[in-house]
C-alpha cells in the first residue's frame, strides 16, 4: 500500500509521454515558446538600464518648538476628547492644550461614533488636530480615571496610536 502513490505517479508519467509522442508538433511548439520567452527576458534584462536615484534628505525639525502650522494664528485647530460628559477627560485635554501652547480649541464628543461622524460629514473637520479617546465607562461627570487601567487612544485623521 505504501508504493501505491509511486505506481500512480509512474502511470501518469507514462500517459503524459504517450500523449506527447502522439502530438509531436505541439511538443515542439511548447519547448520552442519556452526557450523563446526565456531568451527574450534575458536579452531585455541585459540591455535595460537601471536608474539609481539618490537618497532623499529631509530637513530636521527641532523638537523643542511646535511646527509653524500650529502656531499660526489664522487657523484654529481643534483638540477633541471623548467622552464629553467627563470632567477628567476635559481637564486632561485642557492641560495638553496648555502644555502645547498652540492655537487650539478643546471640543468634546459624547461617543467615538459621534466623533467619526463629525470627521466624515462636517466641512471643518480637517481642522481637527487629534482626538483623545478615553476607554473607560464614566458613570458621573466627576468620576476619576481608575488607577489600574489607564487606557486611551490618540486618533488623528491618518493613523491611530494607542497608549497606556
Amino acid at each position: 500500500m505504501d508504493t501505491l502513490w509511486l505506481n500512480q505517479f509512474a502511470v501518469l508519467l507514462w500517459k503524459n509521454f504517450i500523449l506527447k509522442k502522439r502530438k509531436m508538433a505541439s511538443l515542439i511548439v511548447e519547448i520552442s515558446m519556452t526557450v523563446l520567452f526565456c531568451t527574450l527576458i534575458l536579452l531585455l534584462r541585459k540591455h535595460s538600464t537601471r536608474e539609481l536615484t539618490q537618497a532623499t534628505f529631509f530637513q530636521s525639525l527641532p523638537l523643542n518648538q511646535l511646527p509653524t502650522f500650529l502656531t499660526n494664528k489664522k487657523k484654529e485647530f481643534e483638540l477633541v476628547y471623548v467622552p464629553s460628559g467627563s470632567d477628567v477627560a476635559k481637564n486632561i485635554t485642557e492641560k495638553v492644550k496648555n502644555d502645547l501652547n498652540a492655537n487650539l480649541t478643546v471640543r468634546g464628543f459624547p461617543s467615538e461614533e459621534d466623533f467619526e461622524k463629525h470627521i466624515k460629514y462636517e466641512n471643518h473637520s480637517a481642522l481637527v488636530l487629534a482626538a483623545i479617546i478615553f476607554d473607560h465607562d464614566f458613570k458621573n461627570s466627576n468620576d476619576r480615571l481608575p488607577l489600574k487601567v489607564r487606557k486611551f487612544y490618540l486618533k488623528t485623521l491618518y493613523f491611530k496610536a494607542s497608549g497606556f
